[in-house]
């Protein structure tokens, strides 16, 4: 009687997979608190920069794996639904290593009904682990382009939205000299205003100009502070965080010349989402197959499109970053020698700041020219890696 009861406990773990696979199919996502560690392979250089209070572009990717909310809140869900068939793996490896132990020993006492039903059921369990590994590979393959879109999307926005960071900040200093600028032309008019030289609807069109430029420059300030807190918020950060924001590195011209629309087309199509769910679709029967393989010629057509368009997008970007940089130069050379000209007081106050306006507004177009070179060449890169809009 005891060996029975010995027998019921181990042999009911049997039907544990049943419940586990009704609780696969009903299982609620949930969400988590996040506690990035590092990971065993990740240099602890590597890992030490991500925890500092500075955010580098190329952190950008790893900021999104480790930090980015909706990221995890993809895997943490995937990892919800797998873990119950993981669990049901586990448990079919005891049930099999269990009922094998109770068959032994059943065998050395001689009991041959109780060594049946375990050899038995140790046999059954190793069929169903086999189907059950099989499940569960097939599932950690299908989720894995999921999370790998989700990642390289949102490390795509973050980019983006640094770069758009950027190109208001290359605004700001104009901006503050604007305002300077306004206040020094409103002291001047006030001042020939005291000799008659100046009437009453001068000043306040003065004053005028003085508000808007001061509401501009608050405008600027606004975007920016809330450009940094979507940055904070997409790379792990609080949105009451200051880390201090990293420059975008100067466009690296180089990486124009390995462009090529006509051999990167292979790559791009083996590598866009889109392709890859449509290639999975079910093409069985002659009229569900050529409709799958003209969907795939059409999708490879537009792909080609967009992928030259964003050739010559990096092509015009990188003549405007040559000519912006040449007029820069230009313009540097002029702003040196009006600099001297105010240290020596050959220069007034005034006609200063209008000339350091002047200067800032080609540095400005300079500065937005690199920007946009650098987000056309990322954006041709990331259609070569899947992640383009084909609409």
């Amino acid at each position: 009687m005891r060996k029975n009861d010995r027998y019921d406990r181990k042999a009911c773990r049997s039907f544990m997979p049943l419940l586990l696979t009704l609780i696969l199919t009903a299982f609620p996502a949930v969400s988590c608190v996040w506690a990035a560690e590092k990971p065993a392979d990740m240099d602890e250089a590597v890992w030490a920069r991500l925890q500092d209070n500075q955010l580098e572009y190329d952190e950008i990717e790893n900021l999104v794996e480790y930090y980015n909310p909706t990221y995890l809140q993809t895997v943490a869900n995937i990892e919800v639904n797998l873990q119950p068939m993981r669990e049901a793996v586990d448990e079919l490896h005891g049930v099999i290593r269990d009922n094998n132990a109770t068959a032994r020993e059943a065998r050395e006492e001689g009991d041959i009904v109780n060594q049946m039903i375990a050899e038995g059921t140790a046999k059954g369990a190793k069929t169903a682990l086999k189907m059950f590994e099989r499940s569960l590979g097939s599932a950690e393959g299908s989720t894995r382009p999921t999370k790998n879109m989700v990642r390289k999307q949102l490390t795509n926005g973050v980019q983006q939205l640094m770069i758009g960071y950027h190109q208001a900040a290359a605004s700001q200093e104009l901006c503050n000299v604007g305002v300077e600028l306004a206040q020094a032309a409103l002291e001047a008019v006030q001042t020939q205003q005291t000799v008659g030289m100046a009437t009453d609807g001068d000043v306040q069109s003065a004053r005028k100009a003085l508000l808007s430029a001061q509401s501009q420059q608050q405008t600027l300030n606004d975007t920016l502070n809330m450009l940094r807190q979507q940055l904070c918020i997409m790379t792990g950060w609080s949105y009451t965080d200051a880390p201090e924001i990293g420059e975008i590195p100067s466009p690296d011209v180089t990486r124009i010349d390995a462009m090529n629309p006509s051999a990167d087309i292979t790559m791009a199509f083996g590598s866009n989402y889109d392709v890859i769910a449509l290639r999975a679709t079910s093409g069985k029967g002659d009229v569900n197959r050529n409709r799958k393989f003209r969907s795939l010629d059409e999708l490879e057509a537009k792909l080609k499109t967009k992928l030259e368009a964003l050739y010559q997008t990096v092509l015009q970007s990188r003549a405007a970053y040559d000519a912006a940089n040449t007029a820069l130069e230009s313009a540097r050379l002029t702003m040196e020698g009006n600099e001297r000209k105010y240290q020596m007081g050959m220069l007034g106050r005034l006609e200063y700041l209008q000339a350091k306006t002047a200067y800032l507004q080609q540095k400005m177009a300079a500065d937005n020219a690199a920007l946009a070179l650098t987000q056309a060449m990322e954006a041709y890169d990331w259609a070569v890696k899947g992640i383009v809009d084909l609409e």
